[in-house]
Order: structure tokens, then sequence, then C-alpha cells
């Protein structure tokens, strides 16, 4: 497999919503929010992205705090972290505005975990006040609901991007910019009914079909080359008759 991002729907959709944060008109706010169900490509077309556009990036996780938070971008922007939660905003924002140089996005993966604390979304609306940066929040399904109830943080979100899953066309370029060998069209339409649309599953689908016609010496693959054969790794099922076992035996 060829490692590149393919240019869907979903990743140009979101190249431009960054863009036109960058060069928004004075006095347009410039928060942004992507969000899909797992799987949807986020994680993959953010580190993209904010290569290209010199962004600011961490990944929120779990047991992160404000201050946390704040030391991780400190760390990005080339600094230490601060004892006082006050000195590292300030050590951000100077970074961020130092010789008046052009505004870098800053993304926070795995956004949901900022709103386990105000104080950490707080924070964020405080550096993007002060600074004017773009900070772009990546979460789950979920997170565009609960922003839309903080009034506060939604009005300065002006690009709301959905990644979806992908269609037929979307098949098409990414099983051309990436899979080592043709791909037949029987074989997309495939793909895309029994992955659901899910760019994670086609990758990995794509990559077991790769590997399969490499060891053939085939150029192409087509449905009936491919056959039954699963197309990605998923949860396992267990019959009915070994839960109905253990309910026996916690009866004894």
């Amino acid at each position: 497999m060829r490692h590149v991002m393919a240019p869907t729907k979903n990743m140009r959709k979101f190249m431009q919503a960054v863009d036109t944060l960058l060069t928004r008109p004075m006095g347009t706010e410039g928060m942004g929010l992507l969000w899909g169900a797992p799987g949807e490509g986020k994680s993959t077309a953010v580190a993209r992205v904010c290569d290209q556009f010199n962004g600011i990036f961490v990944r929120a996780i779990g047991c992160w705090t404000v201050t946390g938070m704040l030391g991780d971008l400190c760390r990005e922007l080339g600094g230490e972290r601060r004892g006082r939660r006050k000195d590292m905003i300030e050590y951000i924002v100077e970074e961020l505005r130092k010789d008046n140089r052009a505004a870098r996005p800053i993304f926070i993966d795995e956004a949901d975990y900022c709103f386990r604390q105000t104080e950490m979304v707080d924070a964020l609306r405080d550096i993007y006040d002060l600074t004017g940066c773009p900070v772009i929040m990546i979460g789950m399904e979920d997170i565009a609901k609960r922003i839309k109830t903080n009034a506060r943080l939604s009005r300065r979100i002006t690009q709301w991007v959905e990644f979806n899953g992908l269609d037929l066309e979307d098949i098409d370029i990414v099983a051309t910019e990436c899979c080592e060998v043709a791909i037949s069209d029987d074989l997309r339409c495939y793909l895309h009914k029994e992955c659901n649309a899910n760019i994670g599953r086609i990758i990995i689908a794509l990559t077991r079909i790769e590997k399969l016609a490499k060891a053939n010496g085939l150029l192409e693959m087509d449905c009936a080359t491919w056959g039954k054969r699963p197309l990605y790794y998923d949860q396992p099922t267990f019959p009915r008759r070994a839960k109905r076992a253990n309910q026996e035996g916690s009866k004894l």
C-alpha cells in the first residue's frame, strides 16, 4: 500500500474549512470543529492538514487537566511547562503573536476529553480570543451536540465539519491512490457495501486484497477472485449456546 493521503470529499472539505479560518476577514469568528464516527479518518486527516498549514497539534488524553493541556501546548511551541497556568497561557499567547507572524491553527484531537472540565474549554477559548489563531477541535459523533449547548463556545465556531462515510467516487480515489494493484469496479462496489463506507475498514480490506494479489502474481483483483474471504478484522461473535451454558453454570 502507498502511504499517501487520498483526496476524498471529507479530506477536501476539511482542508477548505481550515483555509477559510486562516483567511477569514477581520471581525469574523475563527474556531472550528471536526467530528464523526470512529474509523472515518479524522486523525489521519488532521495530521496531514496540520503539517500543511504549519499547525500546532496536541492530543487530549483521559487524565488531562488544564495544567497538563497547557503544558503540552507549551512544549509544542518549543517551551517548557510552567508552574502556574497563567504563566503558561501568557507564554502560549506570546509565542503565537511574536513578531506579528502569520496565525497558526491549533488542533486538539480527542477533544471530547476537554469537556470533563469546563476550565479546559475556557482556556482554549481564552487562547483563541487573545491570539486570533484558529482552534480546531476534533471529536466523536456527540461532540457537536454538546458544543451546541455552550453558547459562549458555539458562537465562535464558524466551521462545522462532519466526516461521513465514503461514497463510490471516494472509494475509487482511495483504491487508485493507495492500492498498488488494480481493483475492479465490482470489487469496489462490494467494498463499499461490506465495509459500510468506513475508510478505516476499507484501508484494511485493500491491504488484504493487495497482499493476496501480489502473492498470486496478479495485477488486478475482482470479486470472483476474492471470493468470500473476510475483508477486515472485526470483533468476534459468540454462539448463543455458550452464553446459555454460562448462565446455567451461574445458577449452580
